[in-house]
């Protein structure tokens, strides 16, 4: 579905806003303003909570290009979590980077590399190079707004300057929701677009009297809403699953023979 046909099912269908058979201008009960404002309110809280929007292939929220010395980088407003990152340097092979956090960041490093270094805002520190590691538990926030940070380790050197490194990530929808943006599809799976619309409809009903006329509740949209999300997440979880390999013998307090 369209912007515009999101628009018209939300107002037509769902609640019935028919205000426009009274006589006089602008008898709507909500303006289109409102709802497409209602609408993207809906699709990033479907995103956020379903986590099904995943991107591999929009270059402006799944790169990073390396810089000499800088660890950090903040990622696009519209990335919630970076799945997966790689890095192949010149004339060599691909290899994804080991995912991590800023404390277990240490268990990438060898133990003749390990050093402490109490001016050093990690616990250990490589020399710059090629990376081998990343994590996002960091947060750069500026412009009132919190961004995920993906932080590479070691920091690159100049080698590594201009270099890219293609992530997997999950982001929000990076459409617009303005009256010029009614021609666009949605980037909510199609399977799940009617159900965004119950969390605008309950956007839009909730602060008016339901004993008025309304066909359905506020309650009762938001219901719907979220039966919808609990089966995204479901279906989510399906694509993501792995069996988990299990070892013996391979660490020190495993049973060997």
């Amino acid at each position: 579905m369209n912007l515009g046909d999101q628009l018209d099912e939300l107002r037509d269908n769902i609640l019935r806003d028919t205000s426009d058979l009274i006589g006089g201008p602008q008898d709507d009960l909500w303006s289109d303003a409102t709802l497409l404002r209602y609408i993207e309110d809906a699709e990033r809280r479907f995103a956020r909570q379903t986590l099904i929007i995943r991107d591999a292939t929009t270059p402006a929220c799944t790169q990073v290009v390396l810089q000499t010395g800088v660890s950090m980088y903040p990622l696009h407003p519209s990335v919630l979590a970076v799945i997966s990152a790689n890095y192949t340097p010149a004339g060599g092979q691909q290899y994804d980077l080991y995912r991590s956090g800023h404390a277990l960041v240490a268990q990438t490093v060898p133990l003749e590399a390990l050093q402490f270094d109490p001016t050093n805002p990690y616990s250990s520190a490589l020399p710059p190079g090629a990376p081998l590691a990343y994590f996002t538990d960091e947060t750069l926030v500026y412009a009132q707004q919190s961004r995920v940070t993906l932080t590479v380790y070691p920091a690159p050197s100049d080698t590594q300057n201009g270099t890219i490194v293609p992530m997997r990530v999950i982001r929000l929808p990076m459409c617009g929701y303005g009256q010029k943006d009614l021609g666009r599809e949605s980037e909510i799976p199609k399977d799940y677009q009617l159900d965004v619309l119950e969390w605008a409809a309950y956007r839009a009903q909730r602060n008016w009297d339901g004993d008025g006329g309304a066909p359905t509740s506020a309650a009762q949209h938001k219901q719907a809403f979220d039966d919808a999300v609990t089966q995204a997440e479901k279906e989510t979880k399906r694509k993501m699953f792995a069996n988990t390999a299990i070892r013996y013998g391979a660490n020190g307090f495993s049973w060997t023979r």
